[in-house]
Formats: structure tokens, sequence, C-alpha cells
């Protein structure tokens, strides 16, 4: 059972992760956030802060349970196919918000939950959920 999730998302996707956040508390789960004040649409993050920030975030992917990839219109940059190969690597469960349009991403996908869907079932998903379902 889930009890910690890791958000990842897009900097650009900030608002929708913040939500996300609100929901995956409320559902009972402790919940690692990207750095909000790192948003790379409001500061410019040099390669030695992306280098810091990148080993930060996956020491949180690393003590969580799961992912939660916030992927509006389907959307996963780069540092989120990262930390999405890292935590299944790890053998974190793989939550997406919408399913991902990189047809390799969708290969670790354990469940698709919309944000606005989030509950308490969430805690139930596991690596063990077929491909790609929904919660």
């Amino acid at each position: 059972m889930i009890s910690s999730v890791t958000i990842c998302s897009s900097s650009k996707f900030y608002d929708t992760a913040r939500r996300a956040e609100d929901l995956l508390r409320k559902a009972g789960l402790t919940v690692y956030t990207p750095r909000y004040d790192y948003s790379e649409q409001q500061v410019r993050v040099g390669e030695s802060d992306k280098i810091r920030l990148t080993r930060e975030f996956l020491d949180k992917v690393a003590r969580s349970d799961a992912v939660f990839v916030i992927a509006n219109g389907g959307y996963a940059g780069v540092s989120v196919c990262i930390e999405v190969g890292y935590a299944v690597g790890q053998g974190k469960t793989v939550v997406f918000s919408e399913q991902p349009t990189e047809f390799a991403l969708r290969a670790l996908v354990d469940a698709v939950v919309p944000v606005d869907e989030i509950g308490d079932e969430v805690r139930r998903i596991s690596r063990d959920s077929p491909a790609g379902g929904s919660a």
C-alpha cells in the first residue's frame, strides 16, 4: 500500500502539481514535491542548480513508495523521464495524471489517475496494477 508519493512535474505545470499535492495530502499520503521556488517559468536555473536539484529530487523519489507524474496533455519532459526511470528502477509505483504521449513511458505506467479524481483509492495502486489502467 502506498503511504508516500513524490510528485514529478515540469515547472510549467506547478499549478496542477500544487492541486495534486493538496488532494494527495487529503487522501492521507506523505507528499514530496518539486522545489516550486525554482520554477523555470520564473527564475533562471543554471547548470549547478539543476545538478543539485536533480540529486535532491531523486532522494525524494527514493524515500517514497510511488511517483505521481503531472502529464498535462500527455507531456513529460526530459527531467521527468529521468525521474520515472529512476523510480521504476527502484521498484516504485508509477501513476500518471494523463496517458503519456511518449510510447516508451507508457510501458512504465502502473495507473492513470486524473488529478481531479485523486482520492483514497490512490493508496491501493501497485506495481501489479494492469499497465496503463485506471485506479
